[in-house]
């Protein structure tokens, strides 16, 4: 899978909070297997920088995804799509 930018992916116009549109483009990838159990993510600074947004915007989309149980935080590892 390619990391090219996706800041084209967010609409700031939207009343949808920034950080739930990288999670839920994330959450698109994951359920279409484009991102598969196991894959590992780029770092918080690195989707900040993909998505366009903040370190802060980014690692809350990361939480998000987390508590939903769709990605594994190892710290000092980085962030692994969960396996089903």
């Amino acid at each position: 899978m390619s990391w090219e930018s996706r800041a084209d992916r967010i609409n700031r116009d939207l009343p949808v909070y920034v950080w739930s549109q990288i999670a839920d483009d994330l959450r698109a990838d994951i359920e279409s297997g484009e991102l598969t159990p196991g894959q590992r993510l780029p770092s918080g600074p690195e989707l900040a920088e993909i998505y366009g947004v903040t370190k802060v915007t980014a690692t809350k989309a990361i939480r998000h995804l987390q508590e939903a149980g769709l990605l594994t935080v190892v710290n000092g590892m980085g962030t692994y799509v969960t396996a089903n």
